[in-house]
């Protein structure tokens, strides 16, 4: 059973906020994990859904016109939700460099709150009742001193995707990812292969159009879905294998 975040405050007047969190991480960085995860909230959200997006932390910022610092990935996380939720409430933890987060907040004099990383999650429970958390980079990615996205997985206690680039290697990442997250006892719900680079700059690798497959062969019960370049809708590509923790999609 996945973990269901409670609203303190919220009890203690009275009104229970229970929400149920996914997690979206990756078998590395750059291979479209906020791309899949405001892709979800949208689609939940089609669904009648209350869904916000998380990402605990974030690292890598770029300056704007108006001199002030933008992150990419926690502006598509908010845009997806409407653009109406605070920043703050999308990403409480946010840093410059382009390096793993405890070593940003490092180069910055500071120090990233591990309690806050999963705490801060209950800023969401008045207003969603499905959150889609992303990770940085992979599973073992650092996000403080003390912790890995494998931490954060462990506290939410909730169902996973994880997100792999269609391209060499991906069999051998995304077994990896996926061993790892259930040898925590965590459920590996589903596996997005995402097309990470558009068809010209595929053509020089032969394995994006075996991947799939291999994947079916050697990861063969866990639902696995396909995601065009841009798309804004994933497909199925193990029809006999059910994935209840996602609506279905139309073309499913």
């Amino acid at each position: 059973m996945h973990h269901e975040f409670l609203d303190l405050q919220a009890f203690q007047a009275g009104i229970s906020y229970r929400m149920k969190t996914l997690l979206v991480t990756g078998t590395d960085t750059g291979v479209g994990k906020t791309w899949i995860s405001a892709l979800l909230v949208r689609h939940f959200q089609k669904h009648g859904i209350r869904t916000g997006a998380y990402k605990p932390v974030c690292s890598g910022a770029e300056m704007a016109s108006d001199g002030n610092f933008v992150w990419a990935d926690v502006e598509a996380l908010r845009a997806a939700c409407g653009n109406e939720p605070p920043l703050d409430r999308v990403c409480p933890q946010r840093f410059h460099a382009a390096v793993a987060p405890n070593v940003a907040a490092a180069l910055e004099g500071r120090t990233v709150n591990d309690h806050q990383l999963a705490d801060a999650i209950n800023a969401w429970s008045p207003f969603a009742d499905q959150l889609i958390v992303e990770g940085a980079g992979g599973i073992f990615c650092p996000l403080s001193n003390q912790s890995t996205v494998m931490e954060l997985a462990r506290k939410l206690n909730g169902p996973v995707i994880v997100v792999a680039a269609n391209r060499l290697g991906v069999i051998n990442h995304t077994r990896l990812t996926v061993n790892a997250l259930q040898s925590q006892g965590l459920k590996v719900t589903a596996i997005v292969l995402n097309e990470t680079a558009a068809e010209v700059l595929k053509n020089s690798d032969p394995s994006t159009s075996t991947n799939a497959l291999q994947l079916m062969h050697w990861v063969p019960n866990i639902p696995l879905f396909h995601c065009d370049f841009g798309a804004e809708a994933l497909t199925a590509v193990s029809l006999e294998v059910s994935c209840p923790d996602i609506p279905p999609f139309a073309n499913a």
